[in-house]
């Protein structure tokens, strides 16, 4: 080795110490934390408790929704920034009864591992009130809206959060004793 040379050993460490700094405050994004964290958001809505359901969307998301109503003669879209989509969270804390079956989902990492793109079908099953109602046991039919979401999902101060999502959903009404009772919470 001449003198002043840089042995091949020390450059490999450096470069691998390069990689582990250039990565430092931004770590990737491996499959099964965003399955965790799809999961762990499934089990906030099915107990929707507003502040815990917020607190997964990160300060700057955004929901597109395009909703096929059963009693629409065409689709409703609407975009909801974080303060409305936590506001209409709010609201629908209120039920007593309700069910979220996620029948699949499907994870796509981005090339830089930096997000994720992560689509789901869902099946809701609630009430529905059609007019204003002494208790909340007063319905007579039930909604079930199957549902087709893509959520984008990356890191925001150092944990995950849904940085936006696109939902396309269809609504249907039943007689309410047509299907099992709903559950209690």
């Amino acid at each position: 080795m001449r003198s002043g040379a840089v042995p091949c050993r020390v450059w490999v460490q450096l470069l691998a110490w390069a990689g582990a700094l250039a990565g430092c405050g931004s770590p990737t994004l491996q499959t099964h934390q965003v399955q965790a964290f799809i999961d762990a958001a499934d089990a906030a809505e099915r107990r929707r408790y507003a502040p815990d359901v917020c607190a997964l969307q990160g300060q700057d998301f955004h929901e597109h929704v395009i909703f096929h109503g059963a009693e629409t003669s065409g689709p409703t879209e609407m975009t909801l920034d974080r303060k409305l989509f936590c506001a209409q969270e709010g609201r629908f804390s209120h039920l007593r009864q309700y069910q979220l079956v996620r029948h699949s989902v499907d994870i796509q990492l981005a090339d830089d591992l930096r997000t994720a793109g992560v689509d789901a079908q869902y099946t809701e099953e609630m009430p529905y009130y059609e007019y204003r109602v002494p208790s909340l046991d007063y319905y007579q039919r039930l909604q079930i809206i199957d549902s087709h979401t893509h959520y984008v999902v990356g890191r925001e101060h150092g944990r995950l959060v849904f940085l936006a999502a696109e939902i396309e959903s269809t609504q249907r009404l039943v007689p309410r004793n047509s299907v099992p009772a709903l559950p209690y919470d």
